[in-house]
């Protein structure tokens, strides 16, 4: 298996997930996707399709309602906007306004020592990164792909809770929140913000899931 940069809208085994985690499995590559580069008219039309353009009430789970202001934020954006948008605050000019690599959240450097353990981690699963993709492995988007591949993986290893929590507690859990309210209250946000948001919503409902499952 290959990471950054999943190529199988439905795999074999992603046919046979349960409804919930197959639902996982999508979140995850849709963060992947909208993080990874920005996206292009067939990405934001397939996202806004997937919720009713009326505004969401107040009683809808926060989960559904970041997932539908999102929506509609697809529905608005024009693609050179959106991409203009990505490179000044994820690539910038000499330095990115907001990074989206673990490695520099946790420790304030890129390329830093838990890449490694990130890298050797991922050996293990089997998966490396793609040679045409320039991003590293504690890239967002590589990262929430990993967790796609972990849930719909064929091997029970993989796609057992143990692993799925074991990778996200450590990957994941520990800067998400920073990043995605960063993202979400940048001044230079207007699309992303609704991305950022949807994030932290639901890796939080991941994060409150595996450690609810931990204590059990």
């Amino acid at each position: 298996m290959q990471v950054h940069g999943h190529s199988e809208p439905v795999s074999v085994a992603a046919m046979q997930l349960a409804e919930e985690e197959l639902a996982r499995r999508n979140w995850y590559l849709m963060l992947a996707r909208l993080f990874r580069a920005p996206p292009d008219a067939g990405v934001l039309a397939a996202i806004s399709d997937l919720a009713s353009p009326s505004a969401p009430g107040d009683a809808a789970a926060p989960l559904e309602r970041a997932f539908a202001e999102l929506a509609d934020a697809c529905r608005h954006a024009s693609v050179d906007s959106v991409r203009q948008e990505y490179d000044t605050v994820f690539l910038g000019v000499g330095k990115a306004e907001i990074f989206l690599y673990a490695s520099w959240h946790l420790t304030g450097f890129l390329n830093d020592r838990m890449l490694v353990e990130l890298r050797d981690r991922m050996a293990e699963f089997g998966l490396q990164r793609r040679q045409d993709i320039g991003e590293t492995e504690d890239h967002l988007s590589a990262l929430c792909e990993t967790m796609a591949l972990l849930i719909e993986s064929a091997d029970p290893g993989l796609s057992s809770i143990d692993t799925q929590r074991a990778f996200f507690m450590q990957y994941l859990k520990p800067w998400f929140k920073g990043l995605c309210d960063a993202i979400e209250h940048s001044g230079l946000t207007d699309f992303y913000k609704h991305a950022g948001r949807a994030a932290r919503v639901f890796l939080d409902v991941e994060r409150q899931a595996f450690e609810f499952d931990e204590k059990e």
